[in-house]
């Protein structure tokens, strides 16, 4: 990549980090379609989204769980569905266009969630966490993180959200657990795969989450609700997602 390439990527991360880190989100869903709309290798994007994703997902964790809005009983179940399906799946080897066939897909339905952002409504009440429909839930979203380096945050809370099953705070301190999960295990899978972390990409960009991610977190526990910006990347992500569906479909 040459330098203003590098330049505007990495501004476009700092950008996504510090939206997603404020509502519990390690922005994955963004970071892929960047990269891949950058013409990144298919093999490196999930591993530097994951990486990223780590940071930003630590960084809402800590503020979300300081502020006692982790609800462990709907997290464990999660977890512990969906890190050994991103393990796993992560092992899967996807040439160039299957990849951009399945990464377009998700992309969808994530470029869809957040155009609805502003519309979306947490239910009232309080509903009982059913552990089997956790359990499929993040049979589903680990296979995601997996698969493309969604870490499946951007599909779960709107499921907590108007299923009543969370309030707004609580949903972002459950999706950052189970983004952080399905990171450490994706990277851990494609490592086992025979992987390699592609550094020299990696750092720059890290850098710039490093600073706006935990930014974003402080700002999203505390006072912000940004569902208009997410509303704006949604339109950007479903014209990335058209964009893979099409290239994958004439490879």
């Amino acid at each position: 990549m040459t330098t203003e390439a590098t330049v505007l990527l990495a501004t476009a991360i700092a950008v996504i980090a510090f939206v997603y880190g404020s509502v519990g989100l390690g922005g994955a869903s963004s970071y892929v379609a960047v990269m891949a709309l950058a013409g990144l290798d298919h093999r490196e994007i999930p591993l530097v989204a994951l990486g990223l994703n780590l940071i930003v997902a630590s960084a809402a964790l800590i503020q979300f769980a300081r502020g006692e809005h982790l609800r462990t009983r709907m997290a464990v179940p999660l977890v512990a569905a969906s890190a050994p399906a991103a393990y796993l799946t992560a092992q899967i080897p996807l040439d160039r266009s299957t990849f951009q066939l399945v990464l377009g897909a998700l992309l969808v339905l994530a470029g869809a969630r957040m155009v609805a952002a502003p519309w979306l409504r947490p239910r009232g009440g309080r509903r009982e966490v059913r552990w089997p429909v956790f359990v499929g839930l993040g049979l589903l979203l680990g296979s995601a993180a997996g698969l493309t380096g969604i870490g499946g945050g951007v599909y779960l809370a709107p499921v907590l959200l108007l299923t009543g099953l969370a309030s707004p705070k609580e949903a972002a301190a459950v999706c950052s657990v189970v983004v952080l999960a399905n990171s450490v295990a994706g990277i851990a899978g494609r490592i086992a795969a025979g992987g390699s972390m592609p550094w020299s990409l990696f750092l720059p960009l890290a850098g710039c989450v490093v600073v706006a991610g935990p930014m974003g977190a402080w700002v999203g526990a505390r006072r912000w609700r940004p569902e208009i910006v997410q509303g704006v990347f949604g339109v950007l992500v479903l014209a990335v997602a058209l964009r893979l569906l099409a290239a994958g479909a004439t490879a």
